[in-house]
């Protein structure tokens, strides 16, 4: 049987292939972060204290980390469309069990399992687009846009969910569509509409000799530093609201979704921002301005309140998926191609898997304090720490495609 019969060709392959990656990044957004709501409810369903609770997300964060390196080896030895059917069956899968779970060790079996499929996205999902793109900035800001987009979308479906249907339909329903499209990208790929790439589609121009090691150590640094934030300020939002905002709070858990969804969903702009700009001006530039900008802004939500406390989580978020795009086209810059998934899976152990222990520490930290003032200061601790890595980086002009494309 010819499965290339009616294979889309040339551009509308490479669009459906930029379509199913940055659906990918909606669904690894929604479901690892679906908890972070839920968990504001889930301690009167099991009789347990909100800190003890947040931190059963931590093997799933861990794991979210630390599996993204042998993701990224498959990916680039085996095949980057067949991880991602992998991906989007799997995380459905474990998506729903958790969703099902009536003890204590189904529900860490189950958000450990999320955070296990979840992992193969980032090194994968990526470097797939990155090679399909014709403008990898720009293409990079879209898909941070789609990820945030499900980061914001998470919590207000969790809250509809909790006061309006169950808790466990927040889980079951979109695992049930991550499944759904899992087999959909199967079909596309045996029809031969997709196909994995050998080679960037716009080819950039390779960096000095003997700067990849210097460039990938201090980056090692820096996105250490942003997986601590990241994870950090996704998990603790939702209760930063609850208890920062005093009389002004909604007073339901879907306003309380609603909420944090916006401030996610308004950010999320800025990844699209982001990506134009890293296609204008050096990725380096971008990456060290706005890492210099969020280093205030957490520092002035540990004493803002009321509708200044919303206003300044929301300038912080802003800045910190402003640089995503920049940190994601250093790494495809100073990468070999046929390392590069295994080079975005060692930037996500380091990132997602020291968000891990951020959640652990972040709940420990709220059940001894009764808030997270000390953690956002250690978060503008790290940013200034990425400000003195992103200082070590080359300096560029442009990004190297954009010099390619100009020429």
């Amino acid at each position: 049987m010819n499965h290339n019969l009616h294979a889309p060709e040339g551009e509308s392959r490479l669009r459906l292939s930029i379509v199913f990656s940055n659906t990918g990044h909606v669904f690894t957004h929604l479901l690892t972060i679906l908890y972070a709501t839920a968990v504001l409810y889930l301690p009167a369903e099991f009789g347990l204290p909100y800190g003890e609770m947040l931190g059963y997300s931590s093997l799933g964060l861990i794991l979210f980390g630390v599996g993204s390196l042998p993701a990224g080896w498959f990916g680039d030895r085996w095949s980057q469309i067949g991880m991602l059917v992998i991906f989007f069956a799997g995380i459905g899968i474990a998506t729903v069990i958790t969703g099902l779970a009536n003890s204590v060790t189904t529900l860490i079996v189950g958000l450990s399992l999320i955070g296990l499929f979840a992992s193969i996205y980032h090194p994968v999902g990526i470097a797939w687009l990155v090679a399909c793109a014709r403008k990898q900035g720009l293409s990079l800001g879209i898909n941070g846009a789609f990820g945030h987009l499900g980061s914001a979308a998470a919590p207000v479906f969790v809250g509809l969910m909790i006061d309006y249907v169950s808790w466990r339909a927040a889980f079951v329903l979109p695992g049930l569509a991550a499944i759904v499209t899992g087999l959909g990208l199967w079909i596309a790929w045996r029809l031969g509409w997709i196909a994995d790439r050998s080679a960037d589609t716009v080819p950039a121009l390779p960096p000095e000799p003997g700067v990849y090691k210097r460039v990938f150590l201090v980056l090692l640094v820096t996105m250490a530093c942003n997986g601590f934030v990241y994870a950090g300020m996704m998990y603790t939002v939702p209760k930063v609201f609850e208890i920062g905002l005093a009389q002004a709070r909604p007073d339901s858990y879907t306003g309380i979704g609603i909420l944090t969804g916006a401030v996610i969903g308004l950010s999320s702009v800025c990844s699209y921002a982001g990506g134009w700009l890293v296609d204008r001006y050096s990725p380096r530039l971008v990456y060290l301005v706005f890492w210099a900008l969020l280093a205030p802004a957490l520092v002035v939500v540990t004493v803002a309140s009321g509708f200044s406390l919303i206003f300044s989580v929301l300038i912080a978020m802003s800045f910190l998926v402003t640089f995503a795009a920049a940190e994601n086209m250093l790494v495809a810059r100073y990468t070999p191609f046929q390392w590069r998934s295994v080079a975005y899976g060692a930037r996500f152990v380091l990132a997602l898997g020291i968000g891990g222990l951020t959640v652990y520490l972040a709940g420990d930290l709220y059940d001894q304090t009764g808030d997270f003032d000390l953690l956002f200061l250690m978060f503008a601790g790290s940013a200034v720490i990425a400000v003195v890595g992103a200082l070590l980086l080359p300096a560029t002009r442009r990004s190297s495609q954009a010099e390619v494309t100009a020429r």
